[in-house]
Formats: structure tokens, C-alpha cells, sequence
């Protein structure tokens, strides 16, 4: 039996991170989005892949918040299990079952077109089916992307989830020495090219140092800061990261970048922070997972549309691949509107999949995880 829970106050909402959050979904989103005009050829359109890393360094920062203490002191491991997968297990599954149904449609179809991609080949291999759906494809085939791609770093968040939850358990509050720790070896192994499965090291290296950040910001927002400093720091680290994703710099500067991030927003004291806390902020920070999730099918769905309008039309609008590489052939200016309607349109997807399956699940999974070590 697990010693009894220590009472605790509800975690602290960082309000202005999960506005962050829903502007790097934004940035992963508009990184996969590829084509001819000019905005989507810059240096940063090519990194913004690298908002992944910073959700990793989020992730263990908010983890650590959350659970940290309660864990340290007996919270029930299969109340935070249910509970963490309830978080994100729901919707990544409907989203593999989505295009489950697009594979059997097009194996029923006998292909689509001319585009001589066979049903069931490339990212959906009917192997990995099964193994993808259970969140495990990272582990059984390293650095390729199965299914709906981008859950590849779902995979990892959860294996962290359980190996800090161990940490905290195992060694309590000196987990938070561990964690840098192995941060820093999944960065030296990343820098250093040790041939080890990439994903996996990215997601070490930015939890360990988000978990890290948890207790120097304990130690921070004890000290004042007044609006103006407050407001230079936000403005300064903004520009950094910015001019490091411009410059492709290698992980081991942009992750501590992001936990610097990190602790200078935490305290939620500066104009860029007001910014965040407004209403629509706040809001694209809800739908962050859920349009982290559904962007690339809506997007694979858009381009087919276009592909197809186009082809009736003799016009050549976009270069259309079942299963990848498409782009956008359109001058800057149309290319704008486009892309502008296909981010409207993985926003309004990314509603209905938060309102109908991400929340729900999340309500269902606090029902039943508070069942247990109640008694």
C-alpha cells in the first residue's frame, strides 16, 4: 500500500506558458506547410520543426509542477498513469483511426489517381499499426515518423512521463539534480553524433532541463520584479530565440534557450505576458495539443482538394503527393491567403477534436483516476 497523499494546495496555472504553447503548435503547423513564396523559404520557416523541443522543455517545467512534490510524497503512480494518458492517449488514437479509415478507403478506391502511392505503404505501414496505436512506434522503429507523423513525440512524452515519475519516487527531491543530468548526456550524445535514436534524445534533453527549471523558479518568483525589467527580459529572450532559430543553432544552445524562456514568462510580469493572457491567447493555447495533432491531416486533406480543383482547371496551384512533400506553387501574395485559410481551417478542426474527444477524455480520465488510492 502507497503512503498516504501530503496534502497540497491545486497546482499553480502558468496561463502565459500555455499561450506559448499554442504559439509553437502555430509555428510546427506553419513549419509543414511548404511551397515557392518567399515566407515559406526563410531561415526561421525552415527551424520552426525546433517549437517541438521547446514543448519537451514545457512539458517536464509543468510535470514537475504538477506532480513533482505529490509524487515524491506517494501520489498512487497508477492515478498519474490514468491520468496522463487520459491527457493524450484519446486523441492521438482517434487521429490514427482517422486515417486508418482514409487507407481502407483508398484500398477499397483501388488507389488514388496518378499519384501511384499504394494504400498502406510509406508512414501508414500496416505494421506498425498496431505498436503506433499503443504509443510505442518511437521505441520499435527510432527516427520514423508512422501513421499521424507528428504523435512520434507523443511516444516519447509518455515514456517520460513514466521514467520521471520513477525519478521522483525512486529518489525524491534529488530528482531534480538527476534530471539535468541526464539532460546534459542527451546533448552530448546529440552534439557529439553517438548514432543514438535522435527523438528519443530530444525529449530527454528538454524535459530534464524543464524538471531542472521547476525548482530555480521556486527560488525566482520569491524576488520582485517590477513591469519595465520584466518586459526588457521577455523582449530580449524572445529576440534570442528568434535569432538562434534563424541561425540554425544546434540543440544543445536552443534548449537552454527555451528553459530561459521559461523562467523569464513563468512569472507572468511583463507587456509580451499581457499580451499572452488575453482571450485569444489563451485560447490557442487550449487547441495547442489538438491542433498539434490534427494540422497534418488537414492539411494532406487541403492540398488534395487544391490537387484536385486544379487538375480540372489546367492550373498548376500546388505539387500534391499522397502521403507528403507537398507545395504550394503560388505567388506570395495568393500563397498568403491560402496558407492563412489552411491555419483557420486546422483551428477550427483543432475545436471540434478538443471539444469532442481531447476534453471529454481528460474529464473521463480525472473521474476514474480519483477512484484510485481514494480508499
Amino acid at each position: 500500500m502507497s503512503a498516504p497523499e501530503a496534502p497540497r494546495p491545486e497546482p499553480h496555472r502558468f496561463v502565459v506558458l500555455d499561450s506559448w504553447r499554442g504559439l509553437a503548435a502555430l509555428g510546427v503547423a506553419l513549419h509543414h506547410i511548404g511551397g515557392t513564396a518567399p515566407f515559406l523559404n526563410t531561415a526561421l520557416h525552415a527551424q520552426l520543426f525546433s517549437a517541438v523541443d521547446f514543448f519537451f522543455v514545457l512539458s517536464g517545467f509543468v510535470i514537475a509542477a504538477s506532480y513533482g512534490e505529490r509524487l515524491a510524497h506517494g501520489f498512487p503512480l497508477a492515478r498519474f498513469a490514468v491520468l496522463r494518458i487520459g491527457r493524450i492517449w484519446p486523441l492521438h488514437a482517434a487521429m490514427v483511426l482517422v486515417y486508418l479509415g482514409l487507407e481502407l478507403g483508398l484500398l477499397l478506391h483501388g488507389g488514388w489517381g496518378a499519384t501511384g502511392r499504394e494504400p498502406f505503404s510509406g508512414p501508414r505501414d500496416p505494421v506498425a499499426l498496431l505498436p503506433t496505436l499503443l504509443l510505442l512506434q518511437t521505441w520499435f522503429w527510432p527516427d520514423r515518423d508512422l501513421w499521424n507523423v507528428q504523435s512520434w513525440s507523443v511516444s516519447v512524452e509518455i515514456a517520460l512521463y513514466c521514467g520521471a515519475a520513477l525519478l521522483w519516487r525512486g529518489l525524491g527531491a534529488r530528482a531534480y539534480w538527476a534530471a539535468p543530468i541526464l539532460a546534459a548526456a542527451a546533448l552530448a550524445a546529440l552534439s557529439l553524433n553517438w548514432g543514438l535514436p535522435t527523438q528519443q534524445l530530444r525529449g530527454v534533453a528538454g524535459f530534464g532541463l524543464g524538471m531542472a527549471c521547476w525548482p530555480l523558479w521556486q527560488r525566482l518568483q520569491a524576488c520582485p520584479v517590477a513591469a519595465v525589467p520584466a518586459t526588457a527580459a521577455e523582449g530580449a529572450v524572445v529576440a534570442l530565440v528568434i535569432l538562434a532559430l534563424m541561425t540554425a543553432q544546434p540543440l544543445v544552445l536552443l534548449d537552454p534557450l527555451f528553459a530561459l524562456a521559461l523562467l523569464v514568462f513563468a512569472g507572468e510580469h511583463g507587456l509580451l505576458s499581457r499580451l499572452l493572457l488575453t482571450a485569444p491567447a489563451r485560447w490557442l493555447g487550449t487547441l495547442s495539443y489538438a491542433l498539434y495533432m490534427v494540422h497534418g491531416l488537414v492539411f494532406g486533406r487541403a492540398f488534395d482538394v487544391l490537387a484536385y480543383v486544379q487538375a480540372r482547371l489546367g492550373a498548376h496551384w500546388v505539387s500534391s503527393h499522397l502521403g507528403g512533400g507537398d507545395l504550394l506553387m503560388l505567388p506570395a501574395l495568393p500563397a498568403a491567403l491560402v496558407v492563412t485559410g489552411m491555419l483557420a481551417l486546422a483551428l477550427m478542426v483543432s475545436w471540434l477534436a478538443w471539444r469532442f474527444v481531447e476534453w471529454p477524455a481528460r474529464a473521463l480520465s480525472r473521474r476514474l483516476a480519483a477512484r484510485i488510492g481514494s480508499t
